[in-house]
């Protein structure tokens, strides 16, 4: 028969065992890659090996899922880690526990995501300046107000990159300034910018200026991961002081 060390190593999971005196006694190699610790060993005690579960009301309810004889479920944040844990503690008759978790950071960063998304939709999808949210270093729309969509002529832009949806805006000088405000960190902010813009299908050139504001956004790891960008037409403003 399979021992249970020998199961454990074949788990997804990582896998903690711990006596009632609260040290551990075992746990598996994926323990150690999740904990990002690969020279953790067993003998210390629980609150030394994962001492983000040392946090009071945290650590009261594993006593009283030991003392109640009850599976506990419960996530944890791990800050130097920039992780988040999935752990679900399991007590045996003797007092002690066996505990299994597994990495849900990118689940969780995908509901907080959709929560952003859908608060975004709400909030500014009547606002009368274009409001664009993109991700990552080669800024995917992920999201556009119904005002951005109306300013570029009804272009589809999620799920598009900014060169994928303005090829037209090649060598005006936009693409670097995004590029600028995601490497840097750094906001941007501009005004009575110039922007030609060329209809896909016609070929028809529109004449716009703009004040734009690039503003860069952080994830759970603190590093710059998209961009706010929000834009006012002032065409006709700039046209009308013209004449």
């Amino acid at each position: 028969m399979i021992s249970a060390q020998r199961l454990s190593e074949g788990l997804s999971q990582g896998f903690i065992a711990v006596d009632a005196s609260w040290h551990v006694t075992f746990l598996n190699d994926r323990a150690r890659y999740l904990l990002r610790r690969p020279q953790l060993r067993a003998g210390l005690s629980l609150q030394d090996t994962l001492p983000e579960l040392s946090e009071p009301s945290l650590w009261q309810r594993l006593q009283q899922a030991v003392e109640r004889q009850v599976t506990l479920e419960c996530e944890v944040f791990y800050p130097g880690l920039f992780r988040r844990h999935e752990i679900r503690a399991i007590p045996d008759e003797q007092g002690g526990l066996a505990l299994l978790f597994q990495d849900v950071t990118d689940r969780q960063w995908t509901i907080e995501k959709d929560k952003e998304h859908a608060y975004l939709r709400t909030l500014f999808q009547d606002a009368t300046i274009a409001i664009s949210v993109l991700r990552g270093p080669k800024h995917e729309f992920e999201y556009s107000n119904a005002f951005a969509r109306q300013l570029v002529g009804g272009r589809i832009l999620e799920g598009l990159t900014v060169r994928e949806a303005f090829p037209d805006l090649e060598g005006q000088g936009y693409f670097e300034l995004l590029d600028q405000v995601y490497t840097t960190g750094v906001p941007y902010h501009g005004q009575d910018m110039p922007a030609v813009l060329t209809h896909p299908t016609t070929g028809q050139q529109r004449h716009l200026v703009v004040n734009n504001s690039y503003i860069p956004f952080r994830g759970f790891d603190a590093q710059v991961n998209g961009i706010v960008g929000i834009t006012v037409d002032i065409t006709r403003y700039v046209r009308s002081g013209q004449e």
